[in-house]
């Protein structure tokens, strides 16, 4: 009987509290100074989120072109009227809901290899949940400079940010690692 009376409690004030809990979606981003340069139109920036075990989130721009696979950034941003559509700031910023690990891989592509990764972003499809490295690592696969990243059925936000890691590191570096401030990694 003590269960049941304490169970009945539960279901009347925990309800009750639920106001009182954050709308993650509606609360203002918090306050971070992102200092990005757009992509260029010949450039690749893939962003991971770096804030929980394993990663939160991988995207990817093409130039202005933006893939969030399995992301939620465009359907809430795009709840906002005034938005004027994806940019690599915005979307950096957006990034930060989940905290301040933020990691931007940049590279700047020759014609040929930044048309396929584009044609590649317009010719996939869904992507479920949980599966945004995988998708972002698999539109870059054999692409150069990144020849060396490998198709994958299985991989995380920050397994696919050791592997551009090796690309953005050296003095053979293929591109360059920045936070949100745009300093170095």
């Amino acid at each position: 009987m003590k269960f049941v009376f304490c169970l009945l409690a539960l279901l009347v004030v925990v309800p009750s509290r639920a106001a009182e809990s954050p709308n993650w979606n509606s609360e203002p981003p918090p306050a971070v100074v992102v200092k990005l340069a757009e992509p260029a139109s010949d450039e690749v920036v893939v962003v991971i989120n770096d804030n929980a075990f394993g990663g939160n989130h991988a995207g990817l721009f093409a130039g202005s072109l933006l893939i969030d696979p399995a992301g939620s950034y465009v359907g809430v941003r795009g709840e906002d009227k005034s938005w004027q559509g994806p940019t690599l700031a915005d979307y950096a910023r957006y990034q930060t809901l989940d905290g301040p690990n933020i990691r931007l891989y940049r590279f700047r592509l020759k014609p040929e290899a930044f048309a396929r990764i584009e044609q590649r972003i317009r010719a996939s499809g869904f992507t479920p949940p949980l599966f945004c490295a995988v998708a972002v690592q698999n539109l870059l696969e054999g692409v150069s400079p990144f020849d060396t990243i490998e198709r994958t059925g299985w991989t995380s936000p920050t397994a696919l940010g050791g592997e551009l890691d090796m690309l953005t590191q050296g003095e053979v570096a293929a591109g360059e690692c920045q936070k949100v401030d745009a300093t170095a990694c």
